[in-house]
C-alpha cells in the first residue's frame, strides 16, 4: 500500500527539485526537469532477442525498480564511423513540455538518417522543437546486418530496422498518454534514409500508427541504394568472412552470427562492402511482412489519402561529394556519371557509356570534369540520388489523394561551403535549425537564430495542425500552399531568409529525368 501511494503521488508530479516520475504499465520511469520541459532519455521500447538478433523483437519486461531515464548515449551497433554500440539498443528519447500536464499534446517521432548503417537517436536533441508545445521522441533502431539482413529465411526476412520503428510506434500508442502526449496525433519524420523510411511507412503492411508524415531529403525512389535487390547469401558470406568456412546454409550462418561480437559482424559488413538496406521481403506462412513489393509497385491509397504529408529537399543535396575537391580527386575516381548508372540499371557497356555521355553534356555542356564544374556535378548527383525521387513521391502522393506541402531548403547562412560562390544548401543542412544536432556548429548570428525559430515553428505547426503556416506573421510572412488534386501546378515553399512560394522546382532538370525514367524504368536492377 505504501509503495502504491508513493507511485500515485509521483504520477506526472515533480518528485524533488530535478526529477519527475511517470507511471506506466511497465513501471515508473524517472526523468529530468528542465526550464519548460521534461526529458526521459534512453527509455526501452522493446528487447532484442539475443538468440536471433536479426529477427523480431521481444516484449520488454516490467522494470524491477523505477527506471532512471537520463542516458541518451546508448546506440545500436554501427557499421561506419564507429565500432561502438550494443544489441540492447532499442531506446526512445522523450521530450515533454510542462504544458502536457494540462492537456494532451501532439507528437513528433524522429527516425534518424545514416544509410541504415550508422547514427542514433541521441544525436538529435529536441530542446528547440519541444518548446513549441509538442512532444518530441527520437528513436533508435537496428542498423546494418542486425536491422537489414534480407534473407530467404523466416528468421531474418529483412527490414527489421523498420519493424523496430513499428514497435516504437506501438509503444507510443500504448504509453505516451501517461507522459501527456496524444496518441491520436502522431507525426513520423526523418531525414535522408530516415526520410526514405518514413516514405515506406506510408506503404507498409502494418496497421496505421500515425496521421502525418514529414519526409526530408529521402524517398523510396532514391536511386543510390536505399532499396536494394536482396542478397540471400549475405549471412553465409558474413560467417565465412569471420572464419567459419564450413557454413553452407543460412540457418547455420545466422546461428554463428548471433554468437559473434557485433563489432566483428559490422567490420565484416564494411570490408565486404555490403549494402544492407530496404528490400522486398519473401513471404512465409504465419510470418508478418513489412513490405513484399518493389517500390515501383507499392500502393496504399487509403493511408496516403488520410495522411497529411510534408516533403522536400535542400537546394544542392550532394554538394558535399564534390565541394573543394582537387583535380586529383577526379583523376582517381573516374567519370562520376558512370557509376550511378551502372549501380542502378542493367545496361550494356556501350549503352552505359552512351547514356553517361548524354547526361554529361546535359549538365556540363562541353566542359571537362574537374573542380571548375563542382556545382554542376553536384546538381547531377543531387537530381539522380534525391531530387527526382522526391518529385516522384510527390506525384504518387497526389495521385492517391493526399495534400502535399513541398519545400526546398535554400538557406546557406551557416553552411560549411560558403567559400564556394553560388553553392546551395547541402545534404543535412536543415537539421541544425531543427535540433541541437551533435554534428553542427552552434548558431550565433541573429539571422541564423531567426531561421531556427522559423523552422521549428513551421515543423511544429505541421505536427499540430497539418499545416506549416496556419496563419501569416512576421516570422512566417508567406502562406504555404499545398499541392492537391489533379492540377498542373506544383507549388513549393523556398525556405530562406526571404520566404517565397514558387512553382515547378528545377523544371528542366526534372523533365529530363522524367523522360529518362520513362524510357529506362524497366532496366532498373530491382526489375531485372
Amino acid at each position: 500500500m505504501v509503495k502504491f501511494i508513493y507511485l500515485l503521488c509521483c504520477f506526472v508530479v515533480y518528485c524533488g527539485a530535478e526529477s519527475v516520475t511517470i507511471v506506466t504499465s511497465k513501471g515508473p520511469i524517472v526523468g529530468q526537469i528542465h526550464d519548460t520541459y521534461n526529458t526521459f532519455l534512453g527509455v526501452p521500447y522493446a528487447k532484442v532477442d539475443e538468440e536471433n538478433p536479426f529477427g523480431p523483437t521481444l516484449d520488454f519486461p516490467r522494470f524491477p525498480a523505477p527506471y532512471i531515464a537520463n542516458d541518451s548515449s546508448v546506440i545500436c551497433p554501427q557499421v561506419y564511423f564507429s565500432d561502438n554500440g550494443v544489441l540492447q539498443c532499442l531506446r526512445l528519447n522523450i521530450y515533454v513540455p510542462h504544458k502536457a500536464n494540462t492537456k494532451p499534446l501532439p507528437i513528433l517521432v524522429w527516425f534518424h538518417g545514416g544509410g541504415f548503417a550508422f547514427g542514433s537517436a541521441g544525436e538529435y536533441d529536441g530542446k528547440y522543437l519541444v518548446k513549441k508545445d509538442i512532444v518530441v521522441i527520437t528513436v533508435n533502431y537496428r542498423l546494418g546486418a542486425y536491422g537489414f539482413l534480407c534473407l530467404n529465411d523466416p528468421g531474418a526476412l529483412g527490414n527489421q530496422g523498420m519493424k523496430d520503428q513499428i514497435e516504437a510506434l506501438r509503444w507510443i500508442q500504448k504509453h505516451i498518454s501517461h507522459f501527456g502526449g496524444d496518441p491520436n496525433q502522431v507525426t513520423i519524420a526523418g531525414e535522408s534514409y530516415g526520410g526514405g523510411g518514413v516514405d515506406l511507412h506510408l506503404y507498409s503492411r502494418y496497421e496505421t500508427l500515425f496521421d502525418k508524415a514529414i519526409v526530408q531529403s529521402g524517398t523510396i525512389y532514391g536511386t543510390e541504394g536505399i532499396f536494394v535487390d536482396p542478397d540471400h547469401k549475405a549471412a553465409i558470406k558474413l560467417a565465412k568472412h569471420l572464419g567459419h568456412n564450413g557454413v553452407t546454409t543460412t540457418p547455420e550462418a545466422l546461428e554463428v552470427l548471433a554468437k559473434a561480437n557485433p563489432i566483428d559482424v559490422n567490420r565484416a559488413t564494411r570490408e565486404l562492402k555490403m549494402i544492407l538496406t530496404l528490400c522486398k521481403e519473401e513471404k512465409f506462412k504465419a510470418v508478418s511482412n513489412f513490405v513484399t513489393e518493389d517500390p515501383f509497385h507499392l500502393r496504399n491509397n487509403k493511408r496516403v489519402r488520410e495522411t497529411n504529408i510534408m516533403i522536400g529537399y535542400t537546394s544542392q543535396e550532394m554538394l558535399y561529394e564534390f565541394a573543394n575537391k582537387p583535380q586529383s580527386y577526379y583523376n582517381e575516381t573516374g567519370n562520376p556519371f558512370i557509376a550511378p548508372l551502372r549501380n542502378n540499371f542493367v545496361f550494356s557497356k556501350i549503352e552505359l557509356e552512351r547514356l553517361a555521355n548524354i547526361i554529361q553534356k546535359f549538365y556540363l555542356g562541353g566542359r571537362p570534369i574537374g573542380p571548375e564544374v563542382q556545382l554542376e556535378l553536384s546538381n547531377f548527383l543531387s537530381d539522380f540520388a534525391v531530387n527526382a525521387g522526391v518529385e516522384w513521391s510527390v506525384n504518387r502522393y497526389v495521385e492517391q489523394g493526399s495534400e502535399v506541402y513541398k519545400y526546398i531548403f535554400s538557406y546557406t547562412g551557416a553552411s560549411d561551403y560558403q567559400n564556394i560562390t553560388g553553392a546551395g544548401a547541402s545534404h543535412t543542412e536543415e537539421l541544425k535549425y531543427l535540433f541541437d544536432w551533435v554534428w553542427a556548429k552552434p548558431l550565433t548570428t541573429d539571422e541564423q537564430l531567426l531561421m531556427r525559430d522559423r523552422m521549428v515553428t513551421m515543423w511544429a505547426n505541421f505536427v499540430k495542425f497539418g499545416n506549416p503556416t496556419p496563419r501569416v506573421s512576421n516570422l512566417l510572412p508567406v502562406k504555404w500552399t499545398p499541392i492537391k488534386g489533379p492540377t498542373l501546378a506544383k507549388p513549393y515553399m523556398n525556405i530562406d531568409v526571404d520566404m517565397e512560394m514558387r512553382d515547378h522546382a528545377l523544371r528542366h532538370r526534372m523533365a529530363f529525368w522524367g523522360l529518362f525514367w520513362h524510357a529506362y524504368l524497366k532496366k532498373h536492377v530491382l526489375l531485372n
